[in-house]
């Protein structure tokens, strides 16, 4: 069974494991102090307290969902990648999406509370591992791997809502009101933690524990999210001396088939069905997933097969009224592309495990209002286990690492253009994808601006929904320009998508949720939020 499924069925979920698990995680009466005299004691204990920190990634707001919580597909779509589009206004996140959210919405309380569960699992075995009868050896390596969990933890928090509370040890009575501490002081002390712990870790482990590769593409994404680029390329180089590689079927990777692929550096893990441990980011009916569509604006960034270059055809499908007919798309409009695109997106002319083509063109499932589903992880094969199935999510791959070594050598200046090249070429080239290289398509002797786009634009389309897009718009600080992108897409051609706005500086940082600040009156609301 693996590894993270190990002790589920065990009562790791007591009052002597964990710290807060209600509301708030800073409500003084959720807390629970680790007092029982007969637990950390045996390496069972502590492997039990360890799969707890592993069991919280499995959130519906982190790493999994079901359909209509957050989860890292449906964070794409607050992104210029997707939307909620066919069921606007169920789904969470669409109002964050639309630029209408605030601090009593449900992502704002829900993402921050459970990130918070993770990182209180990790500190209460972080403080108390120590008791426990193994050797010091195997104490390190647990230690290192609740750091390396609850540093993932701040990078979500430190990218979204900035400043928030600092927590390196269990809450009690005394000192559950925390005040936030910058993002810098944050982002400073994990990246030491990294630092200092990476060598604990070994370079390979059992599936979906933490592994030194892992620890360091950690530490380079939290690097290169804030723009410290010595760092990011320093990590990034130590994950490339591990033995990772690009898989060379990109189709088959985001299937149970690539689970043990060489390029995951770290995933969350699922088992199903009927084992209670199941997966359900990628559930469906026997049709492609209404609740969740990809834009035309990310179908059109996957560019042309033979060609690599961005098509110039407009034709979307039969127009009536100013407004495109999406029962009558143009498949051909879509065909011959980057094979990344069927991969990623369910696009007019593709089946449905063999439901599709012409009278057909979504598969069974209702017309897409942007003619344009999401496919990738999911599993037409399979409909009667998609809600329970053992599909792991990839949290790290080595193509980001890559892709990020790439962006982060260009941002630092006085880069060798061939080496950058190189780098992109390795992704773009898989085996199965095949894309021409950079250099064959834009030349040579780019400007660094240049360089950056392109970097830009293969991380979107390698990487989409994959819980990294609105990150990356983020620290880009290109929200504007893809909220205006995706408007455009929805006023000329009439589509019903949910109208979007974009509120200046206050929307690159999430409102601390009313909640918290109900309950904890040491912390402040954000400036932008007040």
């Amino acid at each position: 069974m693996k590894l993270i499924n190990k002790y589920i069925g065990l009562t790791l979920l007591s009052g002597a494991l964990l710290t807060s698990c209600s509301d708030s995680f800073l409500q003084r009466d959720s807390l629970t102090e680790s007092s029982s005299s007969t637990f950390w004691q045996t390496p069972n204990d502590a492997m039990m307290a360890l799969t707890a920190c592993y069991d919280g990634l499995q959130s519906n707001q982190l790493y999994n969902s079901d359909q209509y919580s957050l989860g890292p597909l449906y964070m794409d779509c607050i992104s210029d990648n997707g939307g909620h589009f066919n069921w606007s206004g169920w789904m969470e996140g669409y109002d964050m999406a639309m630029g209408i959210h605030n601090p009593s919405s449900s992502v704002i309380g829900s993402y921050w509370k459970d990130c918070y569960e993770v990182i209180s699992r990790c500190n209460l075995l972080i403080a108390n591992i120590d008791r426990v009868s193994m050797s010091k050896e195997d104490i390190a390596c647990y230690k290192a791997e609740a750091i390396t969990i609850r540093a993932l933890m701040y990078i979500n928090l430190t990218t979204t809502y900035q400043d928030v509370p600092y927590l390196t040890e269990p809450l009690t009575l005394e000192n559950s009101e925390c005040e936030k501490s910058t993002r810098e002081h944050i982002v400073g002390a994990v990246m030491a933690d990294l630092k200092t712990i990476a060598t604990d870790l070994p370079p390979t482990a059992a599936l979906g524990r933490i592994t030194r590769g892992a620890c360091y593409a950690l530490l380079g994404r939290m690097a290169l999210y804030n723009e410290k680029w010595d760092e990011a390329i320093a990590a990034y180089k130590e994950v490339q001396k591990l033995g990772y590689s690009i898989d060379p079927s990109y189709a088959d990777l985001f299937t149970t088939k690539g689970q043990n692929s060489s390029e995951i550096i770290f995933s969350v893990r699922y088992e199903g069905p009927g084992k209670d441990e199941g997966a359900a980011f990628n559930a469906h009916w026997n049709t492609p997933l209404e609740a969740m569509n990809g834009t035309i604006d990310l179908a059109d960034a996957y560019y042309v097969a033979n060609t690599g270059e961005k098509t110039t055809d407009t034709n979307y499908g039969e127009m009536t009224d100013g407004k495109l007919d999406v029962s009558k798309p143009n498949a051909a409009h879509f065909a011959n592309r980057d094979p990344r695109l069927y991969t990623t997106l369910f696009v007019p002319g593709m089946k449905w495990n063999g439901k599709g083509g012409e009278g057909n063109w979504y598969g069974g499932a209702a017309a897409s209002f942007s003619t344009v589903y999401v496919m990738k992880y999911f599993d037409p094969t399979d409909t009667g286990n998609s809600w329970d199935n053992g599909q792991d999510f990839y949290v790290v791959r080595y193509a980001e690492v890559l892709l990020s070594l790439a962006e982060a050598l260009v941002q630092k200046g006085g880069y060798d253009e061939s080496a950058v090249m190189s780098l992109i070429n390795e992704v773009r080239q898989r085996a199965d994808v095949d894309m021409p290289r950079v250099q064959d398509v834009e030349g040579t002797g780019l400007t660094k601006d240049a360089l950056l786009d392109i970097i830009k634009h293969e991380r979107r389309v390698e990487l989409a929904f994959e819980g990294l897009r609105l990150f990356d718009v983020y620290r880009w600080k290109e929200l504007d320009k893809a909220v205006a992108n995706i408007e455009k897409e929805r006023t000329s051609l009439g589509l019903g998508y949910e109208a979007r706005q974009y509120n200046g500086e206050r929307d690159y940082v999430w409102p601390i949720p009313t909640g918290e600040l109900d309950t904890n009156k040491a912390l402040l609301q954000h400036e932008l939020w007040k």
